[in-house]
């Protein structure tokens, strides 16, 4: 049986305006909170339990938690940690924080970005996912005992909700 369970969040869909001064800055289009809203309740009817939530600070990741604890249960009462660290694009940044985790935690739900989390997805899973959308949920079974141990083709994607299935 796999021991450990990472699931990971890609945020909604942000605008592109350019008043907006920084990449961080962005905030989730229309589109972008109904797909949260399709996201989470489809999640809503699995038997997932977070052990614990870590988010990237950048805004669009912040505003997507906040949607989606809105629409679901899953997200209650789980501590939660708004994470600078994850507030990057690079795969090999990602899993060297993934590796740094503490072991207790067996299923963490990740909210960050691409395209680390496409890379880390590709690296860690024995098949190959194109895309990895915006509001897609993926879950990942990972067959190792410590996080530390996290390496390529460890992994089996077990779950994939991603909202243009679910417009």
């Amino acid at each position: 049986p796999p021991m450990k369970t990472l699931h990971l969040l890609r945020h909604a869909k942000a605008s592109w305006e350019k008043d907006e001064l920084r990449d961080a800055d962005r905030h989730l289009t229309r589109r972008g909170k109904q797909d949260c809203a399709r996201v989470a309740r489809a999640l809503s009817q699995s038997e997932h339990h977070f052990t614990r939530i870590y988010c990237s600070s950048a805004r669009r990741c912040t505003e997507t938690l906040q949607r989606f604890r809105a629409e679901s249960t899953l997200f209650d009462g789980v501590e939660t940690t708004i994470d600078d660290a994850l507030y990057t694009f690079d795969r090999d940044t990602l899993l060297t924080w993934l590796k740094e985790l503490d072991n207790s935690c067996t299923a963490p739900l990740i909210i960050g970005h691409n395209p680390a989390l496409r890379d880390l997805v590709n690296y860690l899973y024995d098949g190959e996912i194109e895309n990895f959308s915006t509001t897609t949920f993926i879950t990942l079974e990972i067959n190792v005992e410590y996080w530390d141990q996290l390496r390529t083709d460890s992994a089996k994607l077990t779950e994939q909700i991603r909202p243009k299935q679910l417009r």
